[in-house]
């Protein structure tokens, strides 16, 4: 299914097209936001008492009318893509963003929907999600918490990858799974972060499941 995505952003003429049709997507009137789920997520007894004065930051934000900047969460939602289509978002690349300077310049939450299945390659991948633990706020300082979107095929049908893999890895980086949703196409996970990576772990590219049906989607961390 991932070649077919690829294909099919190719067809379409490329990912700015494929964004165009994502964004229209993301309307409540399609249901094709995924931080609906978050906001779902984020209202219920394990998050409510921990959203005083939290702020968020979405990486590939299509639209600034999405679920995480109108449910009144959030007292600052700051929003990048790549390719921004809207005065509201800013066009940045998250590898190249400036890390922060102290805890002011942190974020309570990270939003990563539909983003690191773009990235070009298995090790691009694990140094995003290095990246985004330099981004987060100490749990000292209240929630410390990423919500996390891929297509389901990634940890469904890969020959190198799967759901425990993911969880490793992001065991590894501190992160706590609280909440996992699996839709017909797409996969959901909410995490809170410890305030530290552990060390000595490496995840290498190795097969875990054959079969020629299998893609080839898969996260390293050396």
């Amino acid at each position: 299914m991932l070649g077919q995505i690829d294909a099919e952003i190719k067809e379409r003429g490329g990912i700015e097209a494929y964004q165009s049709a994502s964004t229209q997507g993301q309307t409540s009137k399609r249901g094709g936001d995924s931080s609906k789920k978050l906001v779902e997520w984020l209202q219920s007894d394990t998050y409510k008492e921990k959203l005083e004065n939290v702020n968020a930051l979405e990486i590939g934000c299509l639209s600034p009318r999405n679920f995480i900047s109108t449910c009144g969460i959030f007292t600052d939602v700051t929003r990048i893509d790549l390719n921004s289509q809207d005065a509201l978002i800013m066009k940045q690349d998250f590898m190249e963003r400036p890390l922060p300077q102290d805890e002011s310049e942190k974020f309570n939450l990270i939003s990563c929907s539909l983003v690191i299945n773009f990235v070009p390659s298995p090790k691009e991948r694990g140094e995003m999600l290095i990246r985004m633990t330099k981004f987060l706020k100490s749990p000292k300082n209240g929630m410390s918490t990423l919500f996390m979107v891929l297509p389901l095929p990634c940890v469904a049908n890969s020959r190198y990858f799967d759901n425990d893999r993911f969880l490793a890895i992001m065991k590894y980086l501190g992160f706590h799974q609280t909440f996992y949703y699996e839709a017909n196409k797409v996969a959901y996970w909410l995490f809170d972060w410890n305030g530290k990576r552990n060390s000595g772990t490496k995840f290498p590219k190795k097969e875990l499941h054959s079969g020629s049906s299998k893609n080839n989607f898969c996260i390293t961390i050396s």
